[in-house]
Parts: structure tokens; C-alpha cells; sequence
């Protein structure tokens, strides 16, 4: 199937019409974007990480979140800084810190939208957005206190300076407006997350690959000035730099970082990373066939259609290869830490590549444009779309996160200043102190704590709270064990499980008091 012509990629850049100086397209995106994810933010408790976010940004000053936090938190300070000042003013409530996560998750759609639109034309522009607007993955991510939707956002701004710096001039207004767009969104990427500097990688293999790979050669953007402002960019982000190359040669000297949790990437970590771009969080085992066949094709054909173009027209008539862009926005930031992870320390996850999704999308939407007849584009789109609404009505109705929030609450109401709880792990702890406003002692078990350490931690208390979470399942039946053979106590007399915690109380002998 021939892609769309020159003519017909005109009319695509007039599809729609505005309202505003804003295509009316974006409007109900927009607001599908915004439905949700605002819908239910402060259901659900925060889980462990958004908890180590909020406490991170009410205990440390603004310059301790810039020069002491980054030490021993893996990520760039960023987001920490702009959560801080967004807490100064709204609180630390669910509501108000997720808040800030569903406007970024908005804002990505809306910027996606004009990247595809500049990239192709507005129906791949629209398609793309609309996608992500529903996309279970995305949504996730805008309802949780992390800086992942700051990463997708950012990325997104990034490539949209990056590609209007490609097709219009360096002399004028725009072209300087452009560089300096450009600048600001790759440092504040780079100070975002370190999968930020992968989509600036990204950046860097088309411009230095373009005239080796027949494309381009009309591209206003210069290898000269190119340089130029990626010399800016790498001075701008020289402290950050230098503490992730210690970090790193730390970490490939043997010694334990902070990032040791994550598991070496395979090809199965490949899949389900795709599969999460599609809602695989939450289908499950039960991961329909139909989506991935239907996306896996309008991948194929958005390839195709590349070398097509290449076949058939002059490459010099274009100012950027857009496929190509999008392909290498996709690959690099997967391809390039899967690889480092096999040679330096593991790094790769899922959500770390949510930028590279969204170039997943932009595929995609550009492969469905490929369809000549729009009734069959319409088809298409609405497959996709059931597809990943699918699984939204369950995300909602069922608890995704431990509910801290509720295990806390069933604790204090009724541990009193006699009582011990035990839990399992450091941010467990953290966790569940975040939440337990009673005066209560919290004692933490290391895993490897012996016999007498665990029942010193119990000796002469009321009652004895047990809470496990995120402990292997020996540490968890030694704990319980230990206490449970204190002739002074007996039980557990009574158990709760919230969606990933376990709470055990343990009652004092009434001979032993």
C-alpha cells in the first residue's frame, strides 16, 4: 500500500478545523485525557515510592533536594524540586500531589499531538494523542506521586523543538526561538530522569546517521550548530553527569547501588515492556490477541511506508525523515540500557522507557494512517481504542497499590503506647509510619536478624503488630515464628491483608503481665 502523497498529506495538515486558534480535534482529547485521569485520583493510598517522593520533598530544603538528595536518590532532582514548591502550596494529600501528575499526563497529550502533527500531519497527530489519552500505562502513571509523565512530558518537548529546529532557519525569529525551546527541554529532561539522556541520544544518531542512511540533506539544522547546542546542553548538565559517571563506575566496580533491585533484562523484559505500552499491567495472563496483532501491524506498515517513500520520491524534497525519527525515538532509549544493563549494572524498567512509548504510539498512529480509505482508518482507531479501554473499568474498581493507608488505620485503632510493631523492610517502615499517627513504637527486622534480636524487640510489650511487606517468604515465616513461640504471647489472634501488606497481631498472656 502506497503511502499518502504530497496532496494528500496537505489535506491531512487541514483536517479538522480550529476553534481559537486550536484544532477542535484536540479539544475532546483533551478532555478524555483529563477525564481519566483525574477520575478517582485519591482513591487509593500511596504505595511505597510515592511515599519516599513526599517525604523526600517535606524533609529536605530546596537546596538539600538539588546538592544532598541526588547522593542517595538515583534519580535527578527535578521533579523533587517541582513537587516541593507544588506541596508549599496545595498540601500532601493523595489529591493535591497526584494532582500534579494528572495535569503533566494532559500536557504530554496535548504536546504529543503537535509532534505528530509536525511530524506528519493532524489525523497522525490526533491518533497518537488519542491513544495515549486512553492508554492504561499512561493513565497508571498519571495518578502516581513519581516523575515518570515529567519524563514523558519533557521527552515529547524535546522532540518537538528538535523537529521544528530541522525545518525552519537558524537567522530568524524562529530559529533562535526554536534553540533556545530546544535547550531548556533537554536540560530540564536530563534533570528529569536518566532516561531522559536516551532520548537525547536519540537525537544525536539521526543527526550524525542522516547522510549515511540517504536522507535529509535539506535539513536547516546543521552538523555545526547542532554541536553548538549540544555543547550548551552538556554544560548545563555537567553536575548531574559527574555524579551519575561516579555512580556508575561505582556500580560496575562491584559495589551496591541503590538501583540494585532491578533484574537483568531478557527478551521476555522486551515483551512485557511492550505489552505494558498496551495495558499488559492489568490484563494480566488474559492479554487479548487482538490489540497486539492490530498494533503490531500498524507497526509494520508505518516501516513499510518509510522505504516506500525512499523508493519513490526524492528524499532531498523533504527537510527531516519523520518515520525515521520516530523509529530511532523508540529504539534507542529501550535498545541502548538493555544493553548497558548486560554490561554495566542492570538499569532497564518498564516505566523508565515511558517516553520511548511514546513514539510507540506516534508508529502506530502513523501506520494507520497509511490506510487509504479513512472508513477503514476509523475501523482500525476503533479497535485500538476498545482495546485499551478495556481493562480501565478494572484499574478503577480494583485496588492497584498496598493500601497502606487502610492497614495503618486498622493498626491504630487499636495498638496503644504499649505495643510494638514490627515490620520488614526500611521503606516498609517508612511507609507504614507515614500513615500511623498513634505513639506507638515501630521496630524494623532486618532479614537476617537473629532469634534473641527479634524477641528483644517484643519483650515485656502488650500486644505485638506484625507487618510484612515486600519480605521474601522464609523472613516472613521466621518473624512470625519467633513470636509466635514467645510462651508470653499467643496468636496470631488475628490476620489482615491489604492488597500486598499483611498485618498479624499477636496478644500478651494474661499469666504473663
Amino acid at each position: 500500500m502506497s503511502p499518502p502523497s504530497t496532496t494528500e498529506r496537505d489535506e491531512g495538515r487541514n483536517w479538522g478545523q480550529s476553534l481559537a486558534g486550536v484544532p477542535i480535534e484536540l479539544y475532546p482529547i483533551a478532555l478524555l485525557a483529563a477525564a481519566l485521569r483525574l477520575f478517582r485520583l485519591e482513591s487509593e493510598s500511596y504505595w511505597v515510592d510515592e511515599v519516599v517522593s513526599v517525604t523526600t520533598v517535606t524533609s529536605n530544603t530546596a537546596s538539600e533536594l538539588l546538592l544532598s538528595v541526588p547522593g542517595n536518590d538515583p534519580h535527578p532532582p527535578l521533579y523533587y524540586l517541582l513537587l516541593s514548591g507544588w506541596t508549599a502550596v496545595f498540601g500532601t494529600t493523595e489529591l493535591a500531589t497526584r494532582l500534579l501528575s494528572a495535569l503533566v499526563g494532559i500536557g504530554t497529550v496535548v504536546v504529543l499531538y503537535g509532534v505528530g502533527r509536525r511530524l506528519f500531519d493532524r489525523e497522525v497527530g490526533a491518533i497518537a494523542a488519542v491513544l495515549v489519552a486512553v492508554s492504561p500505562f499512561h493513565v497508571w502513571y498519571s495518578q502516581e506521586v513519581r516523575m515518570y509523565n515529567l519524563l514523558a512530558l519533557l521527552t515529547a518537548f524535546s522532540f518537538y523543538w528538535f523537529v521544528r529546529m530541522q525545518t525552519e532557519g537558524p537567522a530568524d525569529e524562529a530559529g533562535v526561538r526554536n534553540d533556545i525551546g530546544y535547550v531548556v527541554s533537554a536540560v530540564l529532561l536530563g534533570y528529569t530522569h536518566v532516561f531522559g539522556l536516551f532520548a537525547i541520544l536519540a537525537q544525536n544518531a539521526y543527526v550524525f546517521s542522516r547522510y549515511f542512511v540517504r536522507i535529509v540533506p535539506r535539513s536547516r539544522l546543521t552538523v555545526r550548530r547542532w554541536i553548538a547546542l549540544q555543547g550548551v546542553t552538556t554544560l548545563l548538565l555537567v553536575p548531574w553527569l559527574v555524579r551519575l559517571v561516579r555512580r556508575t563506575m561505582a556500580a560496575s566496580g562491584g559495589e551496591t547501588s541503590n538501583v540494585s533491585w532491578i533484574p537483568l533484562p531478557t527478551a521476555e523484559t522486551v515483551r512485557e515492556t511492550f505489552a505494558a505500552y498496551l495495558g499488559g499491567y492489568l490484563f494480566g495472563e488474559s492479554f487479548p490477541l487482538l490489540v497486539t496483532l492490530v498494533a503490531v501491524s500498524c507497526l509494520v506498515l508505518a516501516l513499510s511506508s518509510d522505504r516506500e517513500t525512499a523508493s519513490e520520491t526524492d528524499p532531498q524534497d523533504e527537510p527531516i525523515n519523520a518515520v525515521y525519527v520516530v523509529v530511532l525515538w523508540f529504539a534507542v532509549p529501550i535498545l541502548v540500557p538493555i544493553a548497558l544493563s548486560h554490561v554495566v549494572t542492570p538499569i532497564f524498567v518498564d516505566r523508565y522507557s515511558i517516553g520511548a512509548s511514546l513514539a510507540f504510539f506516534l508508529l502506530i498512529a502513523k501506520g494507520v494512517r497509511t490506510f487509504s480509505r479513512p472508513s477503514l482508518r476509523y475501523v482500525v482507531v476503533g479497535m485500538l481504542l476498545v482495546g485499551l479501554l478495556l481493562p480501565l473499568p478494572a484499574y478503577y474498581q480494583n485496588d492497584q497499590k498496598e493500601q497502606w493507608r487502610e492497614a495503618a488505620a486498622d493498626v491504630e485503632s487499636n495498638v496503644d503506647g504499649d505495643d510494638v510493631v514490627l515490620v520488614s523492610r526500611p521503606f516498609t517502615e517508612r511507609t507504614i509510619s507515614y500513615y500511623l499517627d498513634a505513639d506507638v513504637s515501630t521496630v524494623r527486622i532486618a532479614p537476617d536478624a537473629s532469634t534473641d534480636e527479634i524477641r528483644g524487640s517484643v519483650e515485656g510489650r502488650d500486644e505485638v503488630w506484625v507487618v510484612l511487606s515486600y519480605s521474601d517468604p522464609s523472613t516472613n515465616r521466621r518473624i512470625l515464628r519467633t513470636v509466635q513461640n514467645r510462651s508470653a504471647y499467643r496468636g496470631p489472634v488475628e490476620e489482615k491483608r491489604y492488597n500486598g501488606i499483611a498485618v498479624f497481631r499477636f496478644e500478651r498472656l494474661s499469666g504473663n503481665e
